[in-house]
């Protein structure tokens, strides 16, 4: 009885510890998710400069399917339904993203060249990635007060 006593008293707090470092595993394990989220942890290193660079996107995205919507809602003037549909409008990664905005940007500028008779500036998209964000999110809220 005694032996039982003294193995009993032995394994409790061996479990009881490991139940908590098993915990605390676990609680790290899920912070470092919710910290990558959206992102690959490959690719989010450092500063998070990848999941800051998706989320500018993302916003960006995000004002051009609002401005589709707005044009799939309006009625005087009717734009064709290619100008604001949102099918495959995310790429694989920024740079296909990028260059699936710019696409639609253009698209959407030439249906309002042809609906609005409005004429816009010569679309120079510059080379710096976040000046491209900037410059892409600019043309797209022209576009929006068009609307």
């Amino acid at each position: 009885m005694k032996l039982k006593l003294k193995a009993l008293l032995i394994t409790l707090p061996l479990l009881f510890f490991g139940l908590i470092s098993t915990h605390r595993v676990n609680a790290q394990e899920a912070e470092k998710k919710t910290e990558t989220a959206g992102c690959k942890p490959s690719s989010c290193r450092g500063a998070k400069t990848k999941f800051g660079e998706a989320k500018v996107i993302t916003n960006v995205r995000e004002s051009l399917i609002a401005l589709k919507t707005g044009m799939e809602k309006s009625t005087n003037p009717s734009f064709d339904s290619r100008a604001y549909d949102i099918g495959n409008i995310v790429g694989d990664t920024d740079e296909e993203s990028l260059a699936i905005i710019v696409r639609e940007v253009k698209l959407i500028e030439t249906e309002f060249s042809t609906k609005l008779n409005r004429q816009f500036e010569e679309f120079l998209l510059p080379d710096n990635k976040a000046k491209q964000v900037k410059y892409l999110a600019g043309r797209i809220e022209e576009l929006q007060n068009l609307l």
